[in-house]
């Protein structure tokens, strides 16, 4: 039974009949983690933001930053009131000067290492919102997160699909493909379900 970082390791060895790739095995269950983050975006992945847009127009990108769900400016009392529009970086540099574009930002764009927003001003303004997080690795010091408390199968058949890849193993590669991909959508499914769940959404004029 998985439970944590340890018991993971210990069943992918079982699966495996190997007792050689210990350090193989943690490179698996973190290459991984980073296979289910290419398209996964569920709730426990999602963390709210606070940005302030600089006199220049940008603000950093978060270290854990996968994408972004929504993004809003907030008013002097911290409470949203406008949404903003995402857009692309030419579009951005194209259609507005940074130099002497004033007003509320309400466009932005990922350039690098940073969000870009315009129109820009010379005072700063700030953003609130809700991102998709990678969530903290599995390590030795970080033993468990949401994928082996509430997906074990997730992160089990990603791994199992990883040491299938390093060992060559073209049967292996297909048959874990696919368990990985019906355990990928069950947990988007069941995610997905649960957004819908109680009365329908309803959007409202303040």
């Amino acid at each position: 039974m998985i439970t944590d970082y340890a018991s993971l390791q210990s069943t992918i060895a079982d699966y495996l009949g190997r007792s050689d790739l210990t350090t193989q095995i943690q490179t698996f269950i973190n290459q991984a983690e980073s296979r289910i983050y290419q398209n996964l975006r569920v709730a426990p992945m999602e963390k709210a933001i606070a940005l302030t847009v600089s006199a220049t127009g940008s603000a950093a990108v978060p270290s854990d930053y996968i994408a972004m769900r929504e993004l809003y400016l907030l008013d002097v009392n911290g409470q949203p009131y406008q949404q903003m529009e995402r857009t692309t970086p030419f579009w951005i540099h194209q259609n507005f000067n940074a130099t002497n574009a004033q007003g509320d930002p309400y466009y932005f764009a990922r350039e690098g290492a940073n969000f870009i927003f315009a129109p820009s001003q010379s005072v700063n303004t700030s953003l609130g919102g809700i991102y998709w997080a990678r969530l903290p690795s599995l390590s030795t010091t970080n033993t468990t997160n949401w994928l082996t408390t509430s997906n074990p199968n997730l992160i089990l058949t990603g791994a199992l699909l990883e040491a299938a890849t390093y060992l060559d193993d073209q049967p292996g590669v297909q048959y874990w493909t696919s368990r990985f991909q019906q355990a990928q959508a069950h947990a988007q499914s069941t995610d997905d379900l649960e957004r819908m769940s109680g009365s329908p959404p309803v959007m409202r004029r303040g």
